[in-house]
């Protein structure tokens, strides 16, 4: 049976993706092949990947609610830009989650004499396997953000972000800058096979929401539960405005946080920071 994605493309329909998708939202194995089964039982060909997952999702929040809002993780970061959230925030939030120093937009001079506004220059110190530290590595990191399913990061971007390294190293050698080690190119979607095959052959690293496989955007917000708070449910615009322009980014932050104190950053009232924090904390 064939179903379209979201760039177009056809693919065959894969029950294993969905049973797999349920048990990362936080369901048992049981219930996720009994929910994959419930939904290929709906399919039909030429059906939409979106079609797929809001059956998915209407599945899950009924068998487990709070597992149905994990689903939606993809779509939890397609939804950070309306309210002012910035793409580079949430990953230099996430990076600092990781070890990384990270600092957005900063202005650098390349050899060119050209100022560059890199997206985030993050460093990480080099640490051998006796644990004793040996200097830190700096990264330029170019973020690549959209606000909808299916839209590839292309061979353009990543040859940009080659070229801006190549001239910040040229920058670094006239006394400019600093050192810069390696260049990143991150995105909340997909790269094409010509970015990963060009990334490769250039030492560039690549984070998008599934690549590099085990080390993925996906996989490093799964593995230290940094949900961003556009999951939770009824998040109206003018709250999700309030706490990004205070910097709160993530669900383990509303809960960590204390209420008083989100109060003053906020304004925004202890009875819905309350019933916020309740959502938070079983998104967690």
């Amino acid at each position: 049976m064939w179903i379209v994605k979201a760039s177009g493309r056809m693919e065959k329909f894969n029950i294993n993706k969905v049973k797999r998708t349920c048990i990362r939202a936080g369901v048992s194995r049981d219930d996720a092949n009994k929910i994959a089964n419930q939904v290929a039982a709906r399919v039909r060909s030429g059906m939409s990947t979106r079609d797929i997952l809001n059956i998915t999702l209407s599945l899950l929040k009924k068998k487990a609610p709070q597992a149905g809002i994990k689903y939606d993780l993809k779509g939890a970061l397609m939804r950070l830009g309306p309210a002012g959230f910035i793409f580079e925030e949430l990953v230099s939030q996430i990076l600092k989650e990781y070890g990384y120093t990270a600092k957005v937009h900063s202005l650098i001079k390349g050899g060119s004499g050209v100022i560059h506004e890199v997206d985030i220059v993050a460093g990480k110190p080099i640490t051998s396997k006796s644990g004793i530290e040996s200097g830190i590595k700096y990264y330029s990191i170019e973020c690549k953000y959209h606000n909808a399913p299916g839209i590839y990061t292309g061979l353009k971007d990543v040859l940009y972000t080659y070229a801006r390294f190549l001239d910040l190293q040229d920058g670094f050698k006239k006394g400019y800058t600093q050192k810069f080690d390696q260049p990143w190119l991150c995105t909340n979607t997909k790269f094409s096979s010509d970015v990963i095959s060009y990334a490769l052959s250039k030492n560039i690293r690549l984070l998008s929401w599934d690549y590099p496989a085990g080390e993925s955007l996906s996989k490093m917000i799964e593995d230290k539960k940094l949900y961003p708070i556009t999951m939770l449910r009824n998040l109206d615009t003018n709250t999700q405005g309030n706490l990004a322009k205070s910097n709160i980014i993530f669900c383990k932050t509303l809960v960590e946080t204390k209420i008083e104190k989100l109060n003053q950053k906020t304004g925004i009232s202890i009875r819905k920071l309350k019933e916020l924090r309740e959502q938070a904390a079983k998104i967690c």
